[in-house]
C-alpha cells in the first residue's frame, strides 16, 4: 500500500515538470493531472508566428473524446475546423487553413478542443499527438527566421491522478497501518 501511495506521489510531482518549454508549437492544457471523467480544453499553441496549419490527424492510445472544435479565426479562409472521429484512438482530422498573404501571422492558441478523460487507473499517462499513421501530414507553418518551416506539435502527456475521495481514503489507510505497527 505504502509503494502505491510513493509511486501515485512520484508520478503526480514529476508529471508537473513541463518537457514542452523548448518546443515553438506544442499541445497544451492548463493543468495535465486530470482525473477519469473529466472534461479539459487542449490546444494546439506557438510560441511564434505562423502561417498556415494541417493537421489531418490528431489522436490518442486511450479513446477519449474530442468536443468543441476551435480554430483560429485569424487564419485565411478556407478554414476546415476538422471532423470529430472519436474511433479506434483517432480523435480528430482535416483541420486545415489557407496561407497568410501579409502579416502578422497568428500565434498564441492556432486550434483547441474539449477532450473528456477516458477512464484510468491512477498514474496511467495519456498521450494526445498528431498522428503520423495513415500517411497523414500534421503540421504548423511556422516563421522561425529562416522562412516558413513545417513543424509538427509537439505531444501532451496528461497524468491520471486519483479523485479526492480517493486520496483521502489513501491517506487515511496509510495512517492506520503507520499506527497498527507502532
Amino acid at each position: 500500500m505504502k509503494t502505491q501511495l510513493f509511486l501515485i506521489i512520484a508520478a503526480v510531482i514529476l508529471s508537473g515538470v513541463s518537457v514542452s518549454q523548448a518546443a515553438v508549437v506544442f499541445f497544451d492544457t492548463a493543468d495535465p493531472m486530470v482525473e477519469p471523467g473529466e472534461t479539459i480544453s487542449v490546444s494546439i499553441f506557438s510560441t511564434v508566428a505562423t502561417d498556415s496549419i494541417r493537421m489531418d490527424q490528431i489522436s490518442d492510445a486511450d479513446f477519449g473524446v474530442a468536443s468543441d472544435l476551435y480554430l483560429n479565426p485569424n487564419y485565411n479562409s478556407p478554414l476546415n475546423e476538422g471532423s470529430l472521429v472519436n474511433t479506434g484512438g483517432v480523435l480528430i482530422e482535416g483541420v486545415s487553413t489557407a496561407m497568410i498573404t501579409a502579416f502578422p501571422a497568428v500565434s498564441g492558441v492556432l486550434y483547441s478542443f474539449d477532450y473528456l478523460v477516458p477512464m484510468a487507473s491512477p498514474g496511467h499517462i495519456i498521450t494526445i499527438f498528431a498522428d503520423p499513421s495513415n500517411d497523414a501530414v500534421n503540421y504548423v507553418l511556422c516563421d522561425i527566421g529562416l522562412g516558413l518551416t513545417p513543424i509538427t506539435p509537439e505531444s501532451l502527456s496528461l497524468t491520471i491522478v486519483p479523485e479526492p475521495t480517493t486520496i483521502v481514503l489513501l491517506a487515511m489507510g496509510g495512517l492506520l497501518l503507520a499506527r497498527e505497527r507502532r
